[in-house]
């Protein structure tokens, strides 16, 4: 391995706790967070994505999204397939090699191997039942799909990659192979060397740079809290360089702080897609309502703007339509509105008032409350502490890339925030882990609720990251992950000496007070470990030399039987 891929895989794993790992392991974990983080802005554990450890044959990582959310197992599956809304999926796999070279054999296993998974009835190894199952669930809802999934593979070695015939050519069979199942809408077949991996790498550990032509706009006046703003209109062309990324594909990480992801073919977008394609494409700046773009800072040499670390807060409908006819936007003209600001609070308020313009739900909204701003504030107190510190994604790509962050495993979502409080305080991990739409029913009322001082948050997202360090060093099992819910709520129910769920407190004073014990057990790590460890003992009981999945610990019977054997 060169030592600049070494050096950055290096620095990854020892940030994400897992700098323990055999070196073509850790490269793997490294190559397989880099194309994930490629299409996907969220938090999430690489682990639950890997599969190649136990000599899977041909796959090193599989991952499933399904409307732009990352599916780790079929319970996260059931609850993306949940109700009746249509349908935007993809898959990705990966084959990962740290050979200096690059293999036809390799490359073919790899192909075999993945169209034998996407396309028959049986997987091409037992570790991959699992990702044949939740595909096929996947399928079961094909009358949903607003297209046909994509598929994206990627053959990565640490050799330099020079478009040899050989390999080109059994790319090229692949997609075709693929294509001719009739499973899908687009087949993408990368292939990287060390050179696409350090580059990838900096693409999504550092700021977002594009330079664009504006030549047509207005600057705005000025504004507190704004360092500049324009409104103008942006050919179609330029406008394509925001969006578009070296693949060719849309930007998806672009489009996060936008509170609805694309529609697909609805009235309106298919209304857009028939004007570019007729000859009122010159009347598209009268007829649309354009696109709105924060940027934390710009550069400018006249006309030419470079925008760095920017959101598409506004107008995803309009990008995705622009980018499918992105050959077709001669004379097309964007109304565009670009502010520029680091003020955190003027961000949001543009995002809040912009799609309040349009038919956003209140949950799509939700992120952007005072609540989560009053408990990402709470977790920055603890700043000159960093043993004790825990990092907030309240907006995706929030601390993506950041110096700030000491260890990536300290990072916790909305979503496993709300799981892992649920499963501590409400000891309801069974719904936590399983229920996630259930769950979501709470919001207000037992969970983010205003009446819930943020201390108790700080707990729950602390005991979730540490215990996901434990998985990622083995401390405890990988055996044991699809039941971490029920084990954070077993702690919780050792410490207290109860199974009830506990009694949450509005005021600073008293809540701090209530967390300031637990707090101090969880920083110990080994008193929180050996409570681990006697959680795990009693699950691997209750189980009976059954395989803890999915379906273990479903009921709230088990979860009443669990919790009361630890406090006998």
């Amino acid at each position: 391995m060169d030592r600049v891929t070494r050096g950055l895989m290096e620095n990854w794993t020892k940030s994400a706790g897992v700098d323990h790992l055999k070196e073509y392991v850790a490269f793997e974990r490294f190559v397989n967070f880099i194309v994930l983080s490629r299409h996907h802005d969220h938090q999430f554990s690489v682990e639950d994505y890997s599969c190649g450890d136990d000599g899977t044959l041909g796959i090193d990582g599989f991952a499933l999204t399904v409307n732009n959310e990352l599916v780790a197992d079929i319970a996260d599956l059931e609850d993306s397939l949940s109700g009746s809304g249509p349908i935007e999926a993809s898959i990705i796999i990966t084959q990962v090699k740290t050979s200096p070279s690059f293999d036809l054999g390799d490359a073919s296993v790899f192909s075999d191997a993945s169209i034998s998974l996407l396309t028959e009835d049986d997987p091409p190894h037992p570790n991959l039942k699992l990702q044949q199952e939740m595909l096929h669930r996947l399928l079961e809802e094909s009358s949903r799909f607003r297209e046909n999934p994509v598929c994206r593979l990627y053959y990565v070695t640490l050799g330099s990659w020079n478009d040899r015939g050989p390999i080109v050519r059994k790319v090229e069979d692949t997609r075709k192979r693929l294509m001719k199942s009739n499973l899908f809408s687009r087949v993408d077949f990368h292939v990287w060397g060390a050179g696409e991996v350090q580059r990838n790498w900096r693409a999504i550990d550092s700021a977002l740079e594009v330079q664009i032509q504006f030549d047509n706009r207005t600057t705005l006046p000025e504004m507190e809290g704004v360092r500049e703003a324009y409104l103008g209109v942006l050919p179609g062309s330029e406008f394509i360089k925001l969006v578009t990324d070296e693949e060719g594909e849309v930007r998806k990480t672009l489009f996060f702080d936008n509170v609805r992801d694309f529609q697909g073919e609805t009235d309106v977008n298919s209304d857009i897609r028939t004007t570019l394609a007729s000859g009122d494409r010159s009347r598209f700046c009268v007829l649309n309502n354009g696109v709105t773009v924060v940027a934390h800072d710009l550069r400018a040499t006249g006309n030419r703007l470079t925008l760095i670390d920017f959101q598409v807060v506004n107008g995803c409908q309009t990008s995705h339509i622009l980018h499918s006819e992105r050959d077709n936007l001669e004379g097309v003209y964007v109304p565009f509105r670009l502010i520029v600001t680091l003020d955190d609070d003027v961000a949001k308020s543009i995002t809040k008032a912009t799609n309040k313009q349009g038919q956003v739900t209140k949950e799509n909204l939700f992120a952007l409350s005072d609540l989560q701003k009053r408990i990402e504030a709470y977790f920055n107190s603890f700043e000159a502490e960093p043993g004790k510190r825990i990092y907030y994604e309240r907006r995706s790509r929030q601390w993506s890339g950041s110096a700030q962050v000491q260890g990536t495993w300290r990072v916790i979502s909305l979503r496993n925030l709300m799981q892992s409080f649920s499963s501590l305080y409400l000891r309801i991990p069974h719904t936590a882990a399983r229920y996630y739409g259930d769950l979501r029913k709470r919001v207000g009322n037992d969970v983010f609720s205003d009446s819930h001082h943020e201390a108790y948050y700080y707990s729950a997202a602390y005991a979730f990251c540490k215990l996901d360090h434990f998985f990622r060093s083995g401390a405890i099992e990988r055996e044991l992950k699809p039941a971490r819910y029920h084990l954070l709520a077993g702690v919780r129910t050792i410490f207290a000496g109860s199974a009830t769920p506990d009694k949450l407190e509005g005021i600073a004073k008293k809540a701090e007070k209530n967390c300031k014990d637990f707090n101090s057990f969880l920083w110990d790590d080994a008193l929180y470990l050996a409570a681990l460890q006697r959680c795990a003992t009693s699950l691997v009981e209750l189980a009976g030399g059954q395989e803890i999945n999915r379906d273990f610990g479903r009921t709230r019977d088990f979860t009443e039987q669990y919790l009361s054997d630890l406090i006998k």
